[in-house]
């Protein structure tokens, strides 16, 4: 130890102590018994040191302003303790302070909340949760929750620890959703609101939709008959309207048809995933719809691709074959829709390491950049009047979402203004056979 890391109260008690040790070797000396009278010295001084450790060993178990009366080095260490305990002490009222304010805040959310353990055990809960799932304070705090709640879709749930996305679950006559987010060492906390309102209001919303849509189809239907029928008998004075007024009955019935399509897909079950899709099948069947339906007015292509096994490989896809169809289907037409004659569409599948991408690229006007993140919403148009002129309903797009949602698929669009589109279909590897 170098001179300049003895600290002063370490030099006190050397200086000290070579004192001590003095004055008993010269009493040693005076009685010729300078060993005998060393040793005693240092005896004395160990047990010295041994009493004031057995007094700080007692003084740690209860620690207190009133610290033992010692000299030496012994003080200076007691001192050190001391305040050492006071700061300990200041910052445990200060946190237990900000964890009160915590609980008293988490206590009046609206919104239920549970803490567990590693092993799924409560370790507590705000009058939310209590209300929400029947939980009691002095009974149920370290139970395992999946005793407690036990709705087979959140002990599943609970199981699999796939906390990404949010869980929707009935439990206690209400609709809930329910978050689990996993912090600190293996502990977890659940966040649960009441969602049975507007789970309600949802399905008002999609029961009106397809009621209405079904009631509107029967009379759109006779209408277009009566319309037919007169086209056959007009002059050329009521041929053009009776043409616009034809059109806007073929409109209206796609419109409808898009809006049953829709309340189909939020109403019906989850996807089945035993079902196989084949790729190249799929893809075929759309590419030859798509190609009479346009009638050689743009040179549209298929590419099928295999990243990994080359071009040859055929990949499956565990979906719906109707629901995947609705999708791509719809994705190309809205190309031919709006890509201008003679101009190059690609229909494409591409397979490789992270999953498989399905879309379809064209070289048509190109969209904006600020439209593009609400290219998905329901009758959003980029261009109102272009749109309903080339026979948009605004719908397309919602449905290529909804059926990409279903299976667990992500949509990208890339365009620029006078150099086309691309709508990718990204799927992941998983549901890849």
């Amino acid at each position: 130890m170098t001179p300049d890391r003895i600290t002063p109260s370490l030099r006190r008690e050397l200086v000290l102590l070579t004192a001590w040790m003095f004055f008993m070797m010269v009493i040693g000396t005076i009685n010729n018994s300078t060993v005998l009278f060393l040793f005693i010295g240092l005896l004395v001084y160990v047990v010295w040191n041994l009493y004031n450790l057995n007094q700080l060993s007692k003084w740690l178990a209860n620690p207190s302003k009133q610290t033992p009366d010692v000299i030496g080095i012994w003080d200076e260490v007691y001192y050190q303790l001391y305040q050492l305990y006071r700061r300990q002490r200041k910052s445990r009222r200060k946190l237990t302070s900000i964890l009160n304010r915590f609980q008293k805040s988490t206590q009046a959310l609206p919104y239920a909340t549970i803490i567990l353990n590693t092993l799924n055990e409560i370790e507590w809960f705000n009058p939310a949760a209590s209300k929400m799932f029947d939980l009691h304070t002095g009974i149920d705090i370290g139970q395992r929750i999946d005793n407690l709640i036990r709705a087979p879709k959140f002990v599943n749930y609970l199981l699999k620890k796939d906390f990404k996305k949010p869980l929707k679950f009935p439990v206690n006559q209400k609709k809930i959703i329910l978050n689990i987010t996993p912090y600190g060492n293996g502990q977890y906390l659940i966040s649960a609101r009441d969602i049975t309102a507007l789970s309600q209001l949802d399905d008002m919303r999609r029961d009106f939709i397809s009621n209405a849509s079904h009631e509107l189809r029967t009379p759109l239907t006779v209408m277009s008959g009566y319309i037919e029928f007169l086209q056959h008998k007009a002059d050329e004075k009521t041929k053009v309207p009776l043409e616009n007024i034809h059109q806007q009955t073929v409109r209206m019935n796609r419109i409808i048809t898009e809006l049953i399509d829709l309340a189909k897909l939020e109403s019906s079950a989850n996807v089945d995933y035993t079902n196989i899709v084949d790729i190249k099948t799929i893809l075929n069947d759309i590419y030859t719809e798509a190609c009479s339906l346009d009638q050689n007015r743009h040179h549209i292509e298929l590419i099928i691709e295999d990243e990994s096994q080359g071009n040859d490989a055929t990949t499956n896809l565990h979906g719906s074959y109707e629901e995947l169809r609705m999708a791509f289907s719809n994705l190309l037409t809205n190309a031919i829709r709006y890509t201008p004659e003679g101009k190059d569409i690609k229909l494409f599948s591409t397979t490789h390491k992270t999953g498989i991408s399905i879309g379809v690229k064209d070289s048509g006007v190109g969209i904006n950049y600020e439209h593009i993140p609400r290219l998905t919403e329901r009758f959003y148009r980029v261009d109102e009047g272009r749109s309903r002129e080339q026979g948009g309903t605004g719908l397309g797009l919602a449905i290529v979402k909804h059926v990409l949602d279903r299976h667990d698929a992500t949509l990208h669009i890339l365009s620029e203004p006078g150099k086309g589109s691309t709508f990718c279909c990204e799927f992941p590897l998983s549901h890849i056979e």
